[in-house]
């Protein structure tokens, strides 16, 4: 949970994080169970016939020396977290060779040199892919059996060891496979945290976009009107300024909702808002149709894509007038008399885009050289779907 950038820890212990507590003793043992060294402590198996037959100096020495020099390989093998990264092959084969070598090295010694067998089989257990693994277990086994008959290993001995070993490695290779199902998992999960912030960083820069580029036009347009009404209409300007005060507050208000994930508008919205606005810049407007019944995505996508041209119209046509013409069929056109052109696919046509397609409806754009036809299309609304003029 404290991984999570979101999270507000309430108390000042939640606020300290589990670094900041000591841990228990038993997180400290169940911490170092799941590390390779832990394993390191069946070593003492090999010491365990000197229970029933003292072994000579020489014996002593040969077995001391062989479980001292096999624990660095095998930390070395090991190095490097193998169950959440993998292991490193050429390290792995060379522990699992050293581990085998000893296992019948030593059979001429008092010791259970079998136990090297266990820890070669279990080693090779690590390697990727699984079929890799099983392969090197099945032919180091069959080699450990073979050599240890020829070397004259009594049966018994050579069985016990066969089974641990193909126990422990089997253990060991669902392991492998567990960790690395949960590594694939975290992986995941933190792909699609990451596909989450970015999708809510992008909702809320093209919610900004345009929430401020329509308004920040709208309230230029009208200051500078309400500058030249100043002496010949105070009235007039008075009237303007207040509608500039009365934009601003709105738009902190669909700011303030856009950032919580709450903006809702409506076509009918920003048609009252387009017409404001068209006028302030003396383009005028014609109105075809009337907004047709749709479900509130719907209604937001057109209304979003309609503040999006009409602002486009006022920045860059140069246009005298303007027409929004509602066909049958959730399609919306708006059209300008201006310059048309060649046109960039900003921010905001990308975004009016993005917008239509994610509702499974189509955009077109079309300027000529007597301005610019937007065509925005939906499908028709499911029968089960709820309109937005059923439920003000």
């Amino acid at each position: 949970m404290a991984s999570d950038p979101l999270y507000k820890p309430d108390s000042a212990s939640e606020r300290a994080g589990p670094e900041s507590a000591p841990p228990t003793r038993a997180n400290r043992l169940r911490g170092l169970s799941e590390t390779p060294a832990f394993y390191l402590i069946y070593l003492v198996f090999y010491f365990t016939p000197w229970f029933f037959q003292l072994p000579g100096l020489r014996d002593a020495l040969i077995g001391f020396a062989a479980v001292g020099s096999f624990i660095p390989v095998y930390l070395y093998a090991n190095a490097g977290d193998p169950y959440r990264n993998g292991v490193k092959p050429v390290r792995t084969l060379m522990a699992a060779g050293y581990a085998s070598a000893l296992s019948l090295a030593l059979i001429p010694v008092v010791g259970m040199s079998g136990n090297f067998h266990i820890y070669a089989v279990t080693l090779l257990a690590g390697l990727r892919p699984q079929r890799v693994a099983l392969l090197a277990m099945a032919g180091l086994s069959a080699f450990y059996l073979c050599a240890s008959w020829l070397l004259g290993v009594t049966i018994f001995e050579m069985v016990l060891s066969q089974f641990i070993a193909v126990m422990a490695g089997m253990a060991t290779l669902a392991g492998f496979e567990s960790a690395q199902r949960v590594s694939v998992r975290e992986r995941n999960l933190r792909m699609e945290a990451e596909l989450a912030a970015l999708r809510e960083r992008e909702r809320i820069a093209q919610d900004l976009h345009d929430l401020l580029g329509h308004t920040l036009t709208t309230i230029a347009v009208k200051s500078e009107l309400a500058a030249r009404l100043l002496d010949a209409d105070a009235d007039r300007a008075r009237s303007e300024i207040i509608e500039i005060r009365d934009a601003a507050r709105i738009t902190l208000k669909d700011v303030r909702a856009a950032v919580a994930g709450m903006h809702v508008t409506t076509l009918h919205q920003e048609l009252a808002r387009a017409r404001s606005a068209l006028s302030a810049a003396d383009i005028g407007l014609r109105v075809e149709g009337e907004p047709p019944d749709l479900d509130q995505a719907a209604h937001a996508a057109l209304g979003l894509a309609l503040r999006e041209a009409v602002t486009n119209i006022i920045r860059h046509s140069g246009a005298e007038a303007a027409l929004i013409r509602f066909a049958p069929e959730g399609v919306l056109v708006i059209e300008d008399d201006g310059q048309g052109g060649e046109l960039n696919a900003g921010t905001g046509l990308m975004g009016m885009r993005r917008r239509i397609e994610s509702l499974g409806g189509e955009m077109e754009i079309e300027s000529r050289d007597t301005g610019v036809r937007v065509t925005l299309s939906l499908p028709p609304p499911q029968p089960d779907t709820e309109s937005l003029e059923s439920h003000p």
